[in-house]
């Protein structure tokens, strides 16, 4: 911006100059020239009384030989009855014209102009005297004016082009102020806030921009006041299940359900502690593929075998590091498992499979259920085909935007739905950067399908 500031600043600037400039060097020269003209007519008048009076040629080369321009051989008398006194530039055409016009002209010689202007003798007869201008005349101190008139347009144009700059300067720090400022809110720093400077329409964008950052911070203050709030009304209902499950007869369902109790509650606790966790302060997320995608088809598994649902889980590859929370990335895949088990029948088979490539990993989930009416609908955020809310698709969608992959669903070669959940992977030796600057790789403008 700044640059395109000065240039346009030097542009008209220029344009300016030259528009003065030009015409002030034609003027200067014109001037220079009128004036070597005038001066030429001034000495032909002095020879003419002398011309008019003198009847002896030797008086008239006298009276030339005394002046300046006659010694420098630049004047001459074309009497009618003595012939050319002094030095001549010109034809005898020309000195003819002029007798025959009576009437005073310049014309072009070698080297310069010649000025003749006729005089009336007795007896009806005409003179003419020869001025000779040379051209060193003409333009003289035109050079000189013409490189003031350069450096007054140079002068110019570079105050114009130094003051454009600063102005620019003025306005461009004062947009980067507002740029750094919304960068820092993007990467989750709520209290940057910025001095508005500038012209007054920057100075109202900062002001409105400070405003807002408030009222960001408000609104996150509350929406975490609110699910701390939420979390902690929901400790009363865990409770009476945890009792619920305790007094279950010893065995493989009691001990199911307190796991599940025990993972309720440690996801109520770590909503409540990362509500309250300023956003700046939240550790880098990062956790293993495998490891938590083994954990809940373990999980699933064991509810499938109950319901007697053919259930396939291959085993994932070993060391696959995704940026996302493990918490986040198991309710993900629990959103993907459950649908299976809440929206085909029992008998439906599921498998469950991960794939690698650079970059990315994805987890592919296939049933043999009735599959998606409408799989563009499906991953829309509260759009759903059964009696649901809709947000499943959108926790899983939303963790694979994060990470830098997509979620997609087709039809599985099982005869119903496939989902497909594609991450970016984290790098290995990430540097020490905050969630949401370069840790891991991105897949790129479009994600390969695995």
């Amino acid at each position: 911006m700044r640059r395109s500031y000065v240039r346009v600043a030097l542009a008209v600037t220029t344009l300016v100059a030259l528009a003065f400039v030009l015409p002030l060097a034609w003027l200067v020269l014109t001037a220079a020239e009128d004036r070597a003209l005038r001066e030429a007519e001034r000495q032909a008048l002095g020879l003419s009384a002398v011309v008019v009076v003198a009847t002896d040629r030797a008086l008239v080369l006298n009276s030339i030989m005394s002046t300046e321009a006659g010694q420098q051989e630049r004047l001459a008398a074309h009497l009618p009855e003595s012939g050319t006194v002094g030095t001549s530039r010109v034809d005898d055409a020309a000195v003819d014209r002029v007798r025959r016009q009576q009437r005073a002209v310049t014309i072009d010689v070698a080297g310069g102009r010649a000025y003749l202007r006729p005089v009336a003798l007795p007896r009806g007869l005409v003179a003419v005297i020869e001025v000779y201008v040379p051209s060193a005349a003409l333009r003289k101190g035109v050079g000189t004016a013409w490189l003031v008139l350069i450096g007054e347009a140079i002068v110019l144009v570079g105050v114009s082009t130094f003051l454009a700059d600063r102005l620019a300067a003025r306005v461009v720090r004062a947009s980067g102020d507002l740029a750094r400022m919304a960068a820092s809110l993007g990467a989750g720093t709520l209290h940057a806030r910025v001095q508005p400077s500038g012209p007054r329409e920057i100075k109202d964008v900062g002001g409105a921009l400070n405003v807002l950052a408030d009222r960001f911070a408000e609104l996150l203050a509350t929406e975490r006041a609110l699910a701390a709030n939420l979390s902690h009304r929901l400790r009363v209902p865990l409770t009476a299940l945890r009792l619920n499950a305790e007094a279950l007869p010893a065995g493989t369902d009691r001990d199911r359900q307190l796991r599940v109790v025990d993972r309720l509650e440690n996801e109520i606790n770590a909503v409540i502690v990362e509500a309250a966790r300023p956003l700046a302060a939240r550790p880098r997320l990062r956790c293993d593929l495998g490891a938590v995608v083994t954990d809940r088809t373990e999980f699933w598994g064991a509810l499938a075998d109950d319901q007697g649902r053919p259930w396939q889980a291959d085993p994932p590859p070993d060391g696959i590091i995704v940026p996302a929370a493990t918490s986040v990335l198991t309710e993900a895949l629990d959103v993907l498992l459950g649908n299976v088990f809440h929206h085909t029948p029992d008998t439906a088979a599921c498998r469950v499979s991960v794939q690698q490539g650079p970059g990315w990993a994805a987890v592919t989930v296939d049933d043999a259920g009735p599959g998606f009416r409408d799989p563009v609908a499906a991953v829309s955020r509260g759009a759903s085909d059964a009696a649901s809310t809709g947000l499943g698709l959108d926790i899983a969608r939303r963790l694979a935007a994060d990470t830098g992959g997509r979620l997609t669903v087709g039809s599985s070669d099982l005869g119903g739905a496939r989902v497909v959940l594609t991450l970016g992977v984290a790098d290995e030796d990430p540097p020490d950067q905050a969630p949401g600057s370069k840790i891991w790789r991105r897949l790129g403008g479009a994600h390969a399908r695995p």
